[in-house]
């Protein structure tokens, strides 16, 4: 059988999940033949080749609140995914399972298909014990924590190759799982292809300059354990408490709480200040990273935000953002002197640092140039893609011959 891969990927589509994205275009560029099953929106098409990848979709569940809904998607998902894999298995075949969580139930899939040679690697973006204690406030005697720490343990077992985002969050799960010799760090990197200057939208820019003379922006997953309540409530500081009427305040992404945000802010009186894009595309969010004053990072400090790397951080400094942040392990490892911390979760002190920065031009230029030289330095694409083929390597034996042989 001739290598190839197949990616498993149930938190977003691709190519908007853009680290397993590019994680698929890096093995494409290896010489491998590359597979994706992933959910859909109701837009997407069910089967599509997209530059020499195949994508398999299944239509996305609705949004998931409790436990119960969550039971309903992932169990829709493991079924759709089973039957998609069989279906590749036999129409283009694999000899690699690679899954990215969340969730951490894809290793059944793996137990299908290892009689017959298949390696597994298991993609941890997220550390889901964490993140449940920090999405549902629950403790760690939670008996979903358990389980969650279970399903951890065998997909790491079941591994032929772990790999995980940041040095915090490998540490976190070899401090559960002790095995240091699969075990590999695949940093995220900025998506050239999704931030670029070539691709500001003047149409846009004119727009938002008509209605503010200054933009910060949010970009990610709007979840409950993402913080963009917090910044909700840092904003009306700003808007109504510091009248501060001439900033806007872009959130590009889409979750869970979407509709319970835009609810919130309207409630506080905060609308007209607060740009809601939905789901953006390299257009909008070049446009505004480009356009922007600050880049914002809200995720409070707790046990998974400390041990997790955060994209937008990368995204904001290779733009040339500073940022403000709360005090969080991992952020203040990326981007060091481009960002401004604050203390105890403190959403008055958000809203201050997001103002000192507003208001100071000459230190956003040196934290932004830093932040800039910095990402240029430590998160280089190439480096991204050696660390990858290191951990196909562990699994591949002689990986330079399997390249030669898959080209």
């Amino acid at each position: 059988m001739k290598k190839s891969i197949l990616f498993l990927v149930q938190n977003l589509p691709v190519p908007q999940d853009r680290r397993v994205w590019m994680e698929t275009v890096a093995m494409r560029d290896s010489g491998f033949e590359v597979s994706v099953i992933s959910p859909r929106n109701k837009n997407q098409s069910k089967r599509c080749m997209i530059d020499g990848i195949s994508v398999y979709r299944y239509l996305k569940p609705p949004k998931s609140e409790g436990y119960l809904s969550y039971i309903w998607e992932y169990s829709y998902s493991l079924i759709n995914t089973i039957i998609l894999a069989i279906r590749i298995y036999f129409e283009r075949g694999f000899s690699v399972i690679h899954s990215a969580n969340p969730p951490d139930f894809f290793f059944l899939i793996a137990l299908i298909f290892k009689p017959f040679g298949v390696k597994f690697i298991y993609d941890q973006h997220d550390l889901m014990p964490e993140m449940l204690l920090a999405r549902f406030k629950k403790s760690k005697r939670h008996f979903l924590y358990k389980i969650l720490i279970y399903l951890e343990k065998l997909s790491y077992k079941t591994s032929d190759a772990h790999i995980a985002t940041c040095q915090s969050g490998l540490e976190k799960t070899l401090s559960r799982n002790k095995d240091m010799k699969k075990s590999f760090i695949v940093r995220s990197v900025p998506d050239k292809n999704v931030i670029d200057k070539k691709l500001v939208d003047q149409f846009l820019v004119k727009d938002a300059k008509k209605k503010f003379k200054y933009l910060c922006s949010y970009i990610g997953v709007m979840g409950p354990q993402d913080g963009v309540d917090k910044l909700l409530s840092s904003i009306r500081i700003i808007v109504k408490e510091f009248g501060r009427k001439d900033i806007g305040f872009v959130l590009m992404g889409d979750g869970d709480d979407f509709l319970r945000l835009k609810k919130m802010a309207k409630k506080f009186g905060i609308e007209s200040n607060v740009i809601f894009t939905g789901w953006a595309d390299g257009k909008i969010i070049s446009t505004y990273l480009y356009n922007s004053q600050v880049g914002l990072m809200p995720e409070p400090r707790n046990d998974y935000t400390n041990n997790s790397l955060h994209k937008k951080v990368l995204e904001y400094m290779y733009a040339g953002l500073p940022l403000v942040a709360y005090d969080l392990k991992e952020a203040k490892k990326s981007a060091g002197g481009a960002a401004i911390f604050v203390k105890n979760n403190d959403e008055l002190g958000f809203a201050k640092a997001t103002l000192q920065l507003i208001d100071d031009p000459g230190l956003r230029m040196v934290m932004g140039k830093r932040g800039k030289e910095r990402v240029e330095i430590n998160f280089r694409e190439e480096s991204s893609r050696e660390e990858l083929l290191a951990a196909y390597e562990q699994i591949f034996g002689d990986f330079k011959r399997i390249i030669c042989e898959a080209k």
